[in-house]
């Protein structure tokens, strides 16, 4: 395995400063003018201008090193590598030293005379109640621009003066939506009540909807709409609100809005805020409500599939046949030892040998739930009914199953270091069990994605026509991580083994998939990657960041 290689402060810096746009059509991608910035179009939620992306749907956005990282599976030291080669490539000139961005000035789009147009939008295409919405337009919350016609939704401080406006199309059939320049995060589109309880939605029509299907004394709570999925909002209202006690988030029925509502949950839980829950609508989101009452065909709802995997999964391991010589014989070390095979298997063998990693996978998985249990449930056997599975199944978070899986090889390692550490500074059992219970969460989004790259690969297998047997050995392990001279390796190979249209196959696959644990899945399917083994001892003294 190969030790972290360090890089400076400059060279940081230089790979930060990369184009985005241009690296992206270097890599064959299609990108689409969206007014000042570009559009991916593999992500059409993701637009790019110079240096930095944004994710309009939550609300985030970086640089180049964090775009590789979480679009293309690659860790900090691969990221690194192919920014600063392409820097050098194309002879980018570079100040180490760059200016900050002025932030634009916020300016609210001028009023029209009239309302015609919104109220013709939000009452006849969105089904808004008249009076919810005379309320918000009498308290200037929603009026109509002069130029465009757009609706636009206005968000005020706490002194009353406009920080944030959204717009929105009145064209039927979609169109413009956004937020003004120079907007303010923290001062989103919001109605404050008087009760405790505060209801929080991606965009203002879904608020509007909301209020309009429970009209009943909706002037005592207070709404929040996010226009997407981040927090700035909804955590400067709980600021600066002392009585907002109750959450309900009213996110979109898709998968995009349940898995927004976890990692805003998880948000809340950091916060202390014990009281909040979720309310689905029936359909897409609370507006797709409406229009059923109204008799208006809607979009219906898209449950998260990861769900089913994850309750599947957890049956299964429940079920299948486990046993131990005996619970006082297990040790950190036996953990350690067995998370060892578990790295090994991933980083050493080819396809088939995921049925060896989800072998060791699943080991390990019941070892530190076993652990888990004897530190909370002592003298007590661990068995199927114990209560580990249940808090195992209500840690799971479909936003953190990205199907990464030497990211969640990472998290483990990380966890079996502080269980490490805790054990050495004499730690209670309460703190013990919690980390292994991180521990058994990243295994279990591991197990399932070594669970769909078993279907991926029984799918493949009659594709590719190349048995287990016939694979050559491929020495990559301890090698450049750079994915060219991981598909040099393995093309030749398959070359000196006799395999030259299995070469090119290779290669056409990879330099068309979409991400760098992809590429490397598909390379194993044709090879079995070799290379030096190293101790559990001396892995807890490596950099993990390199790997």
């Amino acid at each position: 395995m190969e030790r972290y290689k360090r890089f400076s402060d400059e060279q940081i810096s230089v790979a930060n400063q990369v184009n985005l746009v241009e690296y992206l059509r270097q890599q064959g991608e299609t990108l689409t003018k969206s007014g000042k910035d570009m559009r991916w179009n593999r992500y059409t939620s993701v637009t790019i201008r110079g240096n930095q992306y944004y994710k309009w749907k939550t609300q985030e956005g970086g640089y180049p090193i964090q775009f590789l990282k979480e679009f293309y599976g690659y860790n900090f030291k691969q990221a690194m590598e192919l920014l600063l080669s392409f820097a050098n490539d194309t002879g980018m000139i570079v100040d180490v030293h760059p200016e900050e961005e002025v932030k634009k000035e916020f300016i609210m789009p001028e009023r029209n005379d009239s309302m015609r147009r919104v109220y013709g939008y939000l009452l006849n295409g969105r089904c808004i109640d008249k009076e919810v919405l005379n309320a918000f337009v009498q308290k200037g919350l929603i009026y109509e621009d002069a130029v465009y016609h757009n609706a636009v939704f206005v968000g005020y401080d706490e002194e009353g003066v406009p920080r944030h406006a959204h717009k929105r199309s009145t064209l039927i059939n979609g169109g413009f939506r956004g937020n003004v320049e120079g907007s303010d995060p923290r001062y989103t589109f919001h109605y404050l009540g008087q009760s405790n309880q505060i209801y929080v939605f991606e965009a203002p029509i879904d608020m509007l909807s909301y209020i309009s299907l429970h009209k009943e004394n909706w002037q005592e709570h207070s709404y929040i709409a996010l226009n997407g999925l981040g927090t700035q909002g909804l955590e400067h209202l709980l600021d600066t609100n002392d009585s907002l006690k109750k959450v309900c988030l009213c996110f979109d029925h898709d998968e995009a809005g349940i898995e927004g509502a976890e990692r805003v949950l998880d948000v809340l839980h950091d916060r202390q805020m014990i009281d909040a829950s979720i309310i689905q609508p029936k359909n897409k989101d609370f507006n797709e409500d409406l229009k059923e009452l109204h008799g208006i065909e809607v979009i219906k709802a898209v449950d998260n599939p990861k769900y089913m995997e994850m309750y599947t999964e957890i049956e299964n391991l429940k079920n299948s046949h486990f046993q131990l010589t005996g619970h006082d014989e297990i040790t950190h070390t036996t953990i350690g030892n067995q998370f060892m095979k578990v790295y090994y298997a991933f980083n050493k063998n080819g396809k088939n040998d995921f049925y060896n990693l989800n072998k060791q996978s699943e080991k390990l998985l019941k070892l530190v739930l076993t652990m888990e249990h004897q530190l909370l449930y002592k003298d007590v056997p661990f068995t199927k009914e114990s209560k580990v599975w249940d808090t195992l199944k209500d840690d799971y978070r479909a936003y953190k199953d990205n199907g990464n899986i030497n990211k969640s090889i990472h998290n483990v390692f990380n966890s079996l270091k502080d269980i490490k550490t805790g054990l050495d500074n004499h730690e209670s059992n309460q703190i013990l069990a919690d980390i292994y219970r991180q521990c058994s969460s990243d295994l279990l989004n591991m197990k399932l994605q070594i669970r769909r790259e078993l279907v991926r690969n029984m799918e493949m297998k009659e594709k590719l026509g190349l048995e287990e047997s016939l694979r050559p050995e491929a020495k990559m392990i301890g090698e450049d991580g750079n994915v060219f001279n991981l598909m040099g390796i393995c093309s030749n190979a398959l070359k000196k083994a006799g395999y030259p249209e299995k070469s090119k196959e290779m290669f056409d696959r990879v330099t068309s998939c979409g991400s760098y644990d992809e590429a490397l899945a598909i390379m194993n399917e044709y090879v079995i990657p070799t290379g030096d083994e190293q101790s559990f001892d001396d892995a807890f003294d490596m950099e993990m960041k390199g790997y």
